[in-house]
């Protein structure tokens, strides 16, 4: 039985890592591996490693510069074991310093990354983020209603939803705009103990758009009481590369919106799974789409293939290739 040390952060500094961490790990404890987890911000993390004596270490990481240098200091202590990144939302980084870090394999989402990775030498592999299907799911029109109810939402409005750091280099201005136009609201969902560009909040809450800057920990709850999801975020330095809460949106069967950005592109091809636009104004004519019923849209179909358990099994038959192991050995197990 092969032993898989995966390294993650496990601190709420940047929410998308820490939830893609915790679901691989989660996973992995199901699969018939040998699975250690250690959090990169431990003291002396790299001791726990190589007491461990790990067959492969993962690192699930952004990753920034310091993040790579870390790998290799932690790839040369354990140079019996395979060494894996995930770069989940990768720093821009001159190719002659990836050369430098280079590790036995690093998993890519979008293409750009893909091909940096490559040109330095890397291998690489594509393995996009994952979504949990049985928690983002959907549920009864009536249960909607109730949960509008429940969270003072108008009946009659056509609710666009959107979850982000409230940044203003993630396009958030348009909500501004779809705010204005009739029927329509707004709500956004930022995140609590995080630096909020106050011009922005001020923007979009004069507008009329409802700005909730709290946890929820029922947040499918909130998906579910929305009629559209909206992903207006173009600059790749603002999102890790497949976002969570695109998928979840779609998860949970609810028509989604999104621009070209980072591996969505790659995961999903046709109207039916998601409505691509590339400038606010198509954003706006594909809500008008939805709004009249035009699109028969088939979101949570298109993005069961890439539930965590789904994900994980990918992962797993990398590790396989990588240490030379016959295909199925490391297969998770069935729930």
């Amino acid at each position: 039985m092969i032993r898989v040390c995966l390294v993650a952060d496990s601190e709420p500094v940047d929410e998308g890592l820490r939830i893609v961490g915790r679901y691989l790990g989660a996973e992995l404890e199901d699969a018939n591996i040998t699975l250690k987890t250690v959090n990169i911000r431990a003291p002396l993390f790299w001791n726990e490693i190589r007491r461990f004596r790990p067959d492969v270490v993962h690192f699930v990481l952004s990753p920034s510069l310091i993040g790579l240098a870390i790998a290799k200091l932690v790839a040369l202590m354990n140079t019996s074991a395979k060494s894996i990144i995930s770069a989940i939302h990768p720093d821009p980084i001159d190719r002659r310093l990836l050369r430098l870090f280079r590790q036995d394999l690093v998993l890519v989402q979008a293409r750009k990354s893909e091909e940096t990775f490559s040109s330095a030498g890397w291998r690489t592999e594509f393995l996009p983020n994952g979504v949990d299907i049985t928690k983002f799911c959907p549920v009864h029109p009536e249960e909607r209603k109730k949960l509008r109810e429940q969270f003072d939402i108008p009946k009659d409005k056509f609710i666009l939803l959107h979850l982000a750091s409230l940044k203003r280099e993630r396009n958030l201005k348009i909500f501004a705009r779809l705010q204005r136009v009739e029927n329509n609201q707004v709500i956004i969902i930022g995140r609590e103990h995080e630096k909020v560009d106050e011009s922005t909040l001020s923007l979009l809450r004069d507008s009329g758009c409802m700005v909730w800057i709290k946890h929820f920990p029922n947040i499918e709850e909130i998906y579910n009481l929305a009629d559209c999801y909206v992903f207006p975020v173009a600059h790749r330095g603002f999102c890790i590369e497949t976002p969570l809460s695109v998928l979840e949106a779609m998860s949970c069967d609810i028509p989604t919106i999104t621009t070209r950005f980072g591996a969505l592109p790659r995961l999903f091809k046709d109207t039916r799974d998601v409505f691509f636009a590339d400038n606010d104004d198509e954003i706006a004519q594909a809500i008008e789409t939805v709004k009249k019923g035009g699109a028969r849209m088939r979101p949570r179909e298109a993005v069961l293939h890439y539930s965590w358990k789904h994900v994980t099994d990918r992962l797993l038959h990398i590790y396989e290739r990588l240490l030379g192991e016959s295909p199925g050995t490391l297969k998770s197990r069935s729930r």
